[in-house]
């Protein structure tokens, strides 16, 4: 069910008083102060904000909600959740009495709670929740926390594979994500374990020598040294977008993997980590790097020196520029092959865990594979010769 409630702000103009929609940033929060006029922004400092909806008789009302851009935009988000609710049929219990003070609407405690996420976490983790939840949010009819059951837990898993076409590692992430949130919220728990969606886990990919060669050859320097770089460093997505000459030791055959408080950007786990990297990689970066590289500068990034927010689009275009296949490339198989040919040399799990930056054994056993090449083929022959 479509239900829109639009916030606007009374101001005055040149032309008298107006009512125009309230400014939102990217993450969906109000802009205080601001509004659109004509489709850009100006800033008001004054004026009082309106909720402007359709109630369940199809008659407009527009009603006002105080000066403060937050408490108008809970009261937005608390209002769509009533209206949704009203068209699924359910009963809403009115705030104004004792009863409904003492209850938590969804809406409000949605708002604070991806406040918290955007101020804890990063940006990624953030986009996450709030697509889990803005889900759940579309296959919930009801107003407040304590009116939540299982049955809207099930009716959320059937909803993302049904409604959404979610893939089941998807469906599971969301469904996790759900979770995360009543908890915080202290909802006691819904679910038995066998009720949490499943999903199969597959073997770990990783990239052939083949397939590399294949890649290579049709790369730039530019990201021909990117490629390489992930691939004997094992470093995530991020840490090579953050990644300065600082934290390249050429001496020490090093990288450091530290905070970067200037791209606010942390470690995974606030984790600290050093990873030595082969001579062959340290000549690359030798040839890589300007003359007059300073320290702080980012080792990849954009002609005006921002980081390359672009590498997996990147990486998918020369893929099939080599004429293979896109959807079977992307930068985290490039750890992930790192973590299998260490452990395939004979480097002992607890030094690949801890060059990987992986807070518990498990995460690294993943990446054990079975050998494999000709002297395994050899073997396998000569049990049944």
């Amino acid at each position: 069910m479509n239900v829109r409630v639009n916030l606007t702000k009374r101001v005055r103009t040149a032309e008298g008083y107006r009512y125009l929609p309230a400014a939102v940033s990217a993450n969906g929060r109000i802009k205080p102060e601001w509004v659109l006029v004509d489709g850009k922004e100006q800033r008001f400092p004054d004026g009082t904000y309106y909720l402007d909806y359709t109630d369940s008789t199809g008659k407009r009302i527009r009603s006002s909600v105080g000066k403060i851009a937050i408490e108008a935009q809970v009261s937005r988000l608390r209002k769509e959740a009533e209206l949704r609710a009203i068209a699924h049929g359910l009963d809403v219990v009115s705030g104004d009495g004792e009863e409904g003070l003492t209850k938590r609407p969804i809406a409000l405690a949605v708002a604070e709670f991806l406040e918290d996420v955007q101020l804890t976490k990063d940006p990624k983790t953030y986009r996450g929740y709030d697509v889990a939840l803005s889900y759940f949010r579309e296959s919930c009819p009801k107003v407040h926390l304590e009116s939540i059951d299982r049955k809207d837990l099930l009716k959320f898993t059937a909803f993302l594979k049904k409604e959404k076409k979610q893939s089941p590692r998807s469906v599971h992430n969301k469904f996790a994500c759900l979770l995360t949130f009543l908890a915080a919220n202290g909802v006691p728990k819904l679910v038995a374990k066998s009720d949490r969606p499943k999903f199969v886990k597959q073997e770990v990919e990783i990239y052939e020598h083949g397939e590399l060669d294949r890649l290579f050859a049709v790369c730039s320097p530019y990201h021909l040294m990117l490629y390489k770089f992930l691939l004997m460093t094992g470093l995530r997505e991020q840490e090579a977008m953050y990644c300065v000459w600082n934290d390249v030791n050429l001496d020490a055959s090093t990288i450091n993997m530290r905070w970067k408080p200037q791209y606010d950007f942390a470690p995974k786990a606030y984790r600290e980590r050093e990873v030595p990297i082969p001579e062959k990689l340290i000549e690359h970066l030798r040839e890589f790097g300007p003359r007059d590289v300073k320290g702080n500068s980012l080792v990849f990034c954009t002609a005006s020196g921002r980081p390359d927010t672009h590498m997996l689009r990147a990486l998918k275009r020369n893929a099939a520029r080599a004429g293979l296949d896109p959807n079977r490339y992307w930068l985290h198989k490039f750890r992930a092959t790192f973590a299998t040919m260490h452990l395939a040399a004979g480097v002992d799990l607890r030094t690949v865990q801890s060059w990987l930056g992986h807070t518990n054994l498990e995460s690294t056993i993943r990446y054990l594979k079975p050998a494999r090449g000709e002297a395994v083929r050899d073997k396998v022959n000569a049990t049944f010769a």
